[in-house]
């Protein structure tokens, strides 16, 4: 029931925010594993939609969400210096409706603020403890999402908070026409499933009993290859990253993690932005090969796709034809790909996706090229 509704709640985020399924799988997966997520990308890309819809999903819980600036104090995340205590000679802050008391947080443009507000959260984020006039209270922090439009300008002042956040995506604008004229229709949909703080607690116990053991050869043969690559990971992160998998495989139903629960951690383990790919394509590699071979199918046939949809007029007729010819001998390809797949006992859900996709671009094609409707 409980993973049931998970999914649910992923369908309707994925409905309602395109070409975002990556990053919506990543910040369900950090709430079951209570992870923190970054999201960077540049302004209107949606970022603070797509975190406020996952944060409001959560049903008797406090939400504080709070624009940062480079002016911004403690006063704006603890709350004020209570006036009563300072005639006691106390120094405790009033902390109702702020960062302290928070069940899921938002925290926009996180990298605008000053370092010395940003380093006071390190605590709240990491260990769920708050300092306030001598008395440790606990955090009730099930989350925090951070949003910026860049990534931090001292990285080396502001790398603890920066590593406090396991999971990193960037957002960028929509990249499929067909997904910006469905954008423009979309309408704003009713928050239909929703969590009480009992049940998501109880699918997070439920995750952290998930059998790794098989995932954990793999986890170490990535360590690896990254250090071939000269990605250095430090043994707390990837300590962390334990957790998002077992939460993607409770996630997807399972309560022993395999190589598919690898691909979320992509997300976790990029320092610079051009790492990326080289991880993704490591980790795709590593947990099915096949499915990269599928990858690569793919951006062959998007570059066909795009350049077929992009041509002049006059040339419409004759590269709708090369692409139509290219494209449907990527999908038998992609279909011998599946087939093999399913006959090594692997996933073949990746594959299937992209088949779908590059069938759909294929209709495009004859559709904009060749007046051909299929």
């Amino acid at each position: 029931m409980l993973q049931d509704k998970f999914k649910s709640i992923e369908q309707e985020l994925n409905a309602g925010n395109l070409e975002r399924a990556e990053v919506i799988r990543g910040l369900l997966v950090a709430l079951l594993a209570k992870k923190h997520v970054l999201l960077l990308g540049p302004p209107g890309t949606g970022k603070s939609m797509l975190a406020e819809d996952v944060c409001n999903r959560i049903d008797g819980g406090q939400y504080f969400q709070w624009l940062l600036s480079r002016t911004s104090t403690p006063e704006e995340l603890f709350g004020p210096i209570s006036l009563k205590a300072l005639e006691n000679d106390s120094y405790r802050r009033v902390t109702t409706n702020k960062l302290p008391e928070a069940t899921i947080a938002f925290l926009d443009e996180i990298w605008k603020c000053n370092s010395a507000v940003l380093n006071a959260t390190l605590g709240v984020l990491n260990e769920r403890k708050f300092q306030n006039d001598g008395q440790t209270v606990t955090v009730p922090l099930e989350m925090c999402v951070g949003a910026s439009n860049e990534l931090p300008e001292d990285r080396e002042e502001l790398g603890a908070l920066w590593d406090r956040f396991i999971m990193r995506y960037m957002v960028d604008y929509l990249k499929d026409d067909r997904n910006f004229e469905r954008l423009l229709k979309i309408g704003f949909a009713p928050l239909e499933t929703k969590l009480t703080l009992d049940e998501l607690h109880r699918a997070q116990s439920a995750c952290s009993k998930v059998a790794v053991d098989k995932a954990l050869p793999l986890i170490a043969q990535l360590r690896k290859k990254l250090q071939e690559m000269q990605i250095q990971v430090s043994d707390r992160r990837w300590r962390a990253v334990l957790d998002i998998v077992k939460a993607n495989a409770w996630l997807d139903g399972r309560d022993v993690a395999n190589e598919n629960d690898l691909a979320p951690l992509t997300a976790a383990l990029w320092v610079e932005k051009d790492q990326i790919k080289q991880i993704r394509q490591a980790i795709i590699g590593l947990a099915n090969p096949l499915d990269l071979k599928a990858q690569d199918l793919l951006d062959e046939v998007t570059e066909v796709y795009q350049n077929a949809v992009n041509a002049a007029d006059d040339q419409a007729t004759a590269a709708g034809m090369e692409a139509n010819g290219k494209i449907k001998y990527a999908i038998k390809k992609l279909e011998e790909l599946a087939a093999e797949a399913r006959t090594a006992n692997k996933s073949d859900g990746r594959i299937v996706e992209i088949i779908a996709r590059v069938t759909e671009m294929n209709k495009e094609v004859l559709a904009k090229c060749l007046k051909l409707t299929v």
